[in-house]
């Protein structure tokens, strides 16, 4: 059951789903979570690449993902996810970031779960609320929120985003909750959240490396 919006969307977990370890991490969660900016900062930690989809995408079609869903619909948003990470599938010793929906196309989670370790960044619904609300370009940019950037007063902006994060979650949760490993804290900052990150596999035994200290305490890329 889902705190935020109560819909049980539950999909167990096959035994035969458990991640080839020690080949990419696939970054999973809500629009706005930190996927990008915390997956940018684990590869540069690891020494890993870094492979974001959306911008992927973006730099195929030449179109931003917000003009993509206006052109041609959510559908064919889906399509293009879904053929462009079948094509990048064989990569090893990746970070990989993943758009909020991605997750809901079942031949598309195939291919997630042929790729390596699955975490699911999970903030508050309310946490990520607050930095779109405050930062209308990025809000503008995701299609499924961009029309709440026309409201002026930040608080209604905040609330209304809040409910919406929490609604797309829950139509997503049981997909979610199918990652090997969870990171629920509030992201204090990108660096927190990345070393948190690293040391969830260490101890799950997903990695085996220590990294040193290269603060990063701004939250540049959502």
């Amino acid at each position: 059951m889902d705190a935020d919006t109560g819909l049980e969307q539950e999909h167990p977990r096959r035994e035969q789903d458990a991640p080839d370890l020690g080949s990419n991490i696939i970054l999973i969660g809500a629009m706005g979570s930190g996927k990008s900016t915390v997956g940018w900062l684990a590869a540069k930690l690891l020494g890993y690449g870094f492979f974001d989809l959306d911008a992927t995408i973006e730099l195929e079609q030449k179109k931003s993902v917000h003009m993509i869903f206006e052109e041609k619909g959510e559908s064919l948003f889906r399509d293009l996810e879904r053929s462009t990470l079948k094509r990048f599938s064989g990569l090893r010793n990746h970070v990989v970031a993943l758009g909020g929906g991605t997750v809901s196309d079942d031949d598309t989670w195939e291919t997630i779960l042929s790729m390596g370790t699955i975490v699911w960044l999970n903030p508050p619904s309310d946490e990520i609320a607050r930095r779109l609300a405050a930062n209308l370009e990025q809000l503008k940019a995701r299609p499924l929120l961009a029309e709440l950037a026309n409201h002026q007063d930040l608080e209604t902006r905040h609330k209304l985003l809040s409910e919406r994060i929490a609604a797309l979650t829950g139509n997503r949760v049981g997909r979610y909750k199918q990652a090997h490993c969870v990171i629920s804290d509030r992201f204090s900052t990108p660096d927190s959240t990345a070393r948190l990150l690293l040391d969830t596999l260490i101890k799950e035994g997903v990695l085996k490396i220590s990294v040193e200290q290269k603060p990063f305490d701004k939250w540049q890329i959502l």
